[in-house]
């Protein structure tokens, strides 16, 4: 069993993500890409100053990844009059990001990146999953579950914030469950966000969130 102590889900415009950085650090964030900044914004969101110390993991999925990155460095390696830049390297690796959240988030010892394949694929209940056995046996304090997209266009950031031990005023209690039962939500990118209207919707006592490619894989957030 574990309890699910935040949510946090964010859309912004690509000329707003600068902005919601300042406002969270109360400063810019130079020479981070994209993901990176999203990562900052959502982790500081969801922990409490007191609770950025506790051992932690990051799983976190991406259908973008570092696709803006990726397309600038190829540019810059075929069209570029000198080569690239280091930076221009390193912000199209995905676990660059972990790297230089770490800073502002000390208990932060592992992260783990799963990449999508196709827009509107999303792997939450396995991350879930993982996240609860993982706490279940002592490994972390908490663990990070999150769905962080950039793109030209805009970014999307979903977060669930998972403890062994709840806050003063937990969201739910999860633990593993059978299959079929319902309500339940689709295992899709923005999952957190319908999780969190549900919260706040007229009381069921329980919601389930089936896993698309693993039958039997079920999780059951329970209200407190």
């Amino acid at each position: 069993m574990s309890f699910l102590n935040a949510i946090f889900s964010q859309h912004l415009t690509a000329d707003a993500l600068p902005g919601a950085v300042r406002s969270t650090l109360g400063k810019p964030l130079r020479r981070a890409a994209g993901l990176t900044q999203l990562a900052v914004i959502g982790a500081l969101t969801c922990l409490p100053e007191a609770q950025r110390q506790l051992p932690t993991a990051l799983l976190w999925q991406s259908n973008s990844g570092p696709r803006q990155e990726t397309l600038t460095l190829l540019d810059e390696v075929c069209c570029g009059p000198a080569e690239p830049m280091p930076y221009d390297f390193l912000a199209t690796q995905p676990a660059i990001a972990a790297a230089q959240l770490k800073p502002f988030l000390p208990g932060l010892h592992s992260a783990m990146h799963l990449p999508q394949d196709e827009v509107g694929q999303a792997y939450w209940s396995l991350l879930i999953t993982l996240a609860g056995h993982w706490l279940a046996q002592g490994r972390y304090a908490q663990v990070l579950c999150a769905q962080l997209d950039h793109r030209v266009e805009g970014s999307a950031a979903h977060w669930l914030a998972l403890a062994a031990q709840p806050l003063e005023n937990p969201l739910a209690r999860l633990q593993l469950s059978k299959t079929g039962a319902q309500p339940s939500l689709a295992d899709c990118p923005d999952f957190p966000e319908r999780l969190g209207r549900w919260l706040n919707e007229p009381p069921t006592d329980s919601l389930y969130l089936h896993a698309a490619n693993a039958p039997g894989l079920t999780v059951e957030f329970a209200r407190l």
